[in-house]
């Protein structure tokens, strides 16, 4: 029962709740912070562009069958930016929506709504028809740049078919002087089939660096395709700090005895009686009583003495608050361990004692 090998553990154990507990007053408890961090990381959206115009083809060109799909192209146009706007996420963009065939403003330059593009789109005309005023449409472009700060973005559907007017530049040119004098970013979706078409489409989507030309059957496959120019994706990781006040033990006083005694003092019942409230209070709880006598017996009385003081503790504690011996453990030691010297009246009753240890918290 008394090996030091079996109680070493324990010892180490209650060791650390004293060590917190230095000068704390009978029946109090102790108290930290447990203070956690943890790693967080999150998805964060970045924009890359401040502005984004889409410049809408609805001529009769449109009315051709897409040989992938089996569909008009205007039908799939619409479709298209349907589900390409509804897949944008809102970063704060300005949008703008225009038809240019003729020119036409469905959704003026204003901060991007699903809905209100949704509704936008549906002003479109049921059935493609007219010219293709290309150079036109891209000269009302420019007015439209010139009130705008910031990147933007401007996805013009074509076919590179366009009507032709005297002493007028060419869409490639004047996408390039655009290009020049704001800073805009040409996405063209390209369905083009002549060969001067193709060039025309070609032009325009080499207006800067930033430009480019995205086939159109590989938009309506993916319509991220042509978004995804509009931002980024960064991983974000953030410390986030938790402290919650825990309970890390409870100090009482030694319990003290009379000589050759091994009853409680009404003092040590007093301080017991809190002891048991506080295991009551917390479940979890169990306590560790180390039993000491002074040195003034044979160490075999000494030994019997002490086993009675601490079993005389857990007796209290058993019966009075109804704990199990898994939650009080005696130990018992005889004359070891003084606190005090042992040559003093003085020092030899502080030596006459029931140390009380709580663990579990």
């Amino acid at each position: 029962m008394c090996k030091k090998t079996v109680l070493l553990t324990l010892v180490m154990l209650v060791a650390l709740v004293f060590t917190v507990g230095g000068g704390v007053q009978a029946g109090e408890i102790i108290y930290v912070d447990d203070i956690r961090e943890s790693v967080i990381t999150k998805e964060v959206l970045v924009r890359t562009a401040d502005n984004v115009i889409v410049l809408v083809d609805t001529s009769s060109s449109l009315a051709a069958i897409n040989k992938t799909y089996k569909k008009p192209y205007y039908e799939l146009e619409i479709a298209a930016l349907t589900t390409g706007f509804g897949r944008l996420p809102d970063l704060g963009y300005n949008v703008g929506i225009y038809k240019f065939t003729p020119w036409e403003v469905l959704y003026p330059m204003q901060k991007f709504d699903a809905a209100g593009v949704t509704a936008a789109l549906k002003k479109l005309p049921a059935e493609p028809a007219g010219k293709t005023p290309l150079v036109k449409s891209l000269n009302e472009l420019e007015t439209v740049l010139k009130g705008l700060s910031g990147k933007t973005f401007v996805y013009i559907f074509s076919d590179g078919g366009y009507d032709s007017v005297a002493g007028s530049t060419s869409p490639g040119d004047k996408t390039a002087a655009l290009a020049k004098n704001h800073d805009v970013c040409f996405q063209v979706i390209d369905y083009a089939v002549q060969e001067r078409d193709r060039k025309t489409v070609s032009d325009m989507s080499r207006a800067n660096m930033c430009s480019r030309a995205i086939p159109f059957d590989s938009y309506i496959t993916q319509p991220y395709y042509g978004i995804g120019p509009l931002f980024y994706t960064k991983w974000d990781t953030e410390v986030v700090t938790t402290s919650e006040t825990k309970i890390a033990g409870y100090k009482v006083d030694n319990i003290l005895f009379d000589l050759n005694k091994s009853d409680p003092t009404a003092a040590g019942q007093e301080a017991l009686t809190k002891v048991g409230k506080f295991l009551v209070d917390n479940p979890s709880a169990y306590t560790v009583l180390f039993g000491y006598t002074d040195d003034t017996g044979k160490p075999e009385y000494n030994m019997e003495l002490s086993r009675r003081r601490a079993e005389a503790v857990a007796d209290y504690l058993s019966k009075n608050f109804n704990l199990g011996s898994d939650r009080v453990v005696a130990l018992w030691y005889g004359a070891e361990n003084p606190i005090a010297s042992n040559d003093t009246e003085e020092g030899r009753a502080k030596n006459r004692r029931v140390e009380i240890s709580i663990g579990g918290l």
